[in-house]
Order: structure tokens, then sequence, then C-alpha cells
């Protein structure tokens, strides 16, 4: 049967941060006051979300979601392992880790408004070639005000790249959990990964970017409401020689700290084991990890600049496929 519900956070990881009745709560930075209760089926999924065009012109609603289901059927033993402090394949933990990275909303959307900027800038190059039609009298702006629209498809082929990128990221890192002692439980969001230069101050923060030149990098990724994945570059060596490390941690402060980073990387939600965490998501609410493009003239053409930051999410302009051969545009 076809697959249509797509979940771009798994089911098997998300059941970890459910409550006893199978639910977990979802904080909206939409809505940052309102609390929504439901089980993890009903929870961050789009309706066709992976499928993919076929030569013939129908769809493959399938074959994604079949793959992405041998890396999630590890989870369930690989928690389990991690939480008794037994040893593990590191390899699973890493490719789990890098297929959350690229799968979500907030990669794909921010690649297809980089694939956006690039037409965009196309169109100026066009333009300054003098080869576009005259601009209407009074909309001399509009390449700039222009709303462009990518095929999601695109962004679906982008996902390999990403998650080589991320895979660049974790070898420089070396990687511990931390067991949660206290009675405040980790949080986790529709954008688990979580890496930056840790050398910036907390206003400068910038999601996602780091020193290629092999400056440190701080990492986190929470696996349980009790868990969390900590990565650092100056445990490196430490974790080459010994494995995966393992720590608790006792002070509620620095639980805060992890959830402070989580709610901040969250796209559009944040899940909790239980209610409570409304004040915190609202803190961070206004702002999420976003792609900001400037287009810089250049001698023959237009260079396109992107950086990510903390900003305003805004809905992206709807792909009109006329012969609805791709769905991934219908969203839940």
């Amino acid at each position: 049967m076809d697959k249509k519900r797509h979940h771009y956070i798994p089911q098997t990881y998300l059941k970890r941060f459910a409550g006893n009745d199978g639910k977990v709560y979802i904080h909206l930075k939409d809505e940052p006051g309102k609390v929504i209760h439901q089980t993890p089926d009903n929870t961050a999924f789009h309706k066709y979300f992976y499928s993919q065009p076929l030569p013939d012109g129908g769809r493959d609603n399938n074959k994604l979601e079949d793959f992405f289901g041998t890396v999630e059927n590890k989870w369930p033993s690989l928690v389990d392992a991690i939480h008794n402090r037994r040893p593990i394949k590191i390899d699973d933990l890493y490719e789990f880790i890098a297929l959350q990275r690229a799968r979500v909303p907030a990669a794909r959307d921010a690649f297809e408004k980089m694939q956006a900027e690039s037409v965009r800038a196309a169109a100026f190059t066009l333009d300054k070639m003098g080869l576009l039609p005259p601009k209407p009298e009074g909309m001399e702006d509009i390449l700039e005000q222009a709303l462009i629209s990518i095929d999601p498809h695109q962004s679906i082929h982008s996902m390999p790249t990403a998650m080589r990128a991320m895979g660049t990221v974790l070898d420089r890192l070396g990687l511990a959990v931390l067991h949660n002692t206290t009675d405040v439980p980790f949080l986790t969001s529709d954008n688990p990964v979580v890496y930056f230069d840790p050398r910036l101050a907390d206003e400068e923060l910038l999601p996602y970017t780091i020193d290629r030149n092999g400056g440190p990098v701080a990492f986190q990724f929470p696996i349980t409401p009790q868990l969390m994945l900590y990565g650092y570059s100056e445990i490196r060596d430490a974790f080459v020689r010994n494995g995966l490390g393992h720590g608790d941690i006792r002070d509620v402060d620095k639980v805060e700290m992890f959830n402070r980073l989580t709610c901040r990387f969250g796209y559009r939600a944040v899940f909790s084991q239980a209610p409570g965490t409304e004040g915190l998501v609202q803190e961070y609410a206004a702002k999420s990890p976003i792609v900001e493009s400037v287009i810089l003239p250049q001698d023959k053409g237009h260079l396109v600049v992107s950086q990510s930051v903390f900003g305003q999410r805004t809905p992206k302009p709807k792909w009109d496929d006329k012969d609805r051969s791709n769905p991934a545009t219908s969203g839940e």
C-alpha cells in the first residue's frame, strides 16, 4: 500500500518522548501558549513529503520511506544499549543523526530558499544584459519582490549532500552521552540536530555555522528525556581512544541549558514528555534557524551568498504542480 503520512521525525524516535499515555506534548512556535497533546503517529509529518515523480508520469510514495525505515529500525535497540551503557555500533548512530539533519523541513526549506535566490540572481543577470522585457511602470523592483517557488523534489535531491556534510561535522567531534538524573526531562524538536561555534556569544550565535579551518564545534542531539548525546571537538582524541563516553547530569540548570538550545534550534515545534515548557518555547518562539541570502553584483553576473541565522520563519511560496506528479507540495 502507498504510504501517505511521511514522518520527518520518526515515530520510533518520538515515542521515547511520550508519557505513560503514549502521547507527546507539542508546543508550536507560531502559537507558543498553545499545547497539543497527541500520539507520535499524528505528529511531525507531511503528506507525501518524500514522494518522487517517476519517468512515466506516476509517483513513488514509498521508496524513500522504506529506506528511512532501514535506519529507523535500528533505533530502539541502539537506544536501549546507550541507556544501559553498553557498547554500540557508532556508525548506526552517525547514520541516524545525519539522516535526521537532512530530512527535516528546516533543512529542505533552507535549500529551496537558496535555490530561489539563485533563480533571482539569474534574473538580475538577464535583466542587466537587456534580455528581459521592460519593467512595468511603478514596479521597478519587481525582481526584488517576486515570489519564487522551487519544486520540492529538488530539496529531496539535496539530502545526500546534507548527510555527507553532517558526516564531516561528526568526524570533528568527540561524543558522550549525558544521563539526566534530575526531575526535569530533556526536550526535543522538529529539528533536533544542533551544532554551532561555541566561541560566539549567545546573542551572536549562528546555527550550523562553524570554522571550516578547524575551530571548535559544539553539538547536541536529544535521545530520550533522560539521555542527551553531547559532542565537542576538544574531546575528539579521548573519544577516538575510548569510544562513546557516559556521564550523569544532576544539575537542573545544565538540563535547562540543553533545553534552551533545543527550543532555539526548533523550527516550528518543540516536543516534551510533560507540560510546563510553554514559557521556554515562548522565549525562543520568534526566531528559528533559517537562511538569509544576499545577491552581490559581479562583472559577469551575480553572486548569491547565503548564511544560516536565527530569524523569523516565513511561509515559502507554494509550488504549483499542475499535473500533480509531485505531491510533496501537499503538507499536513
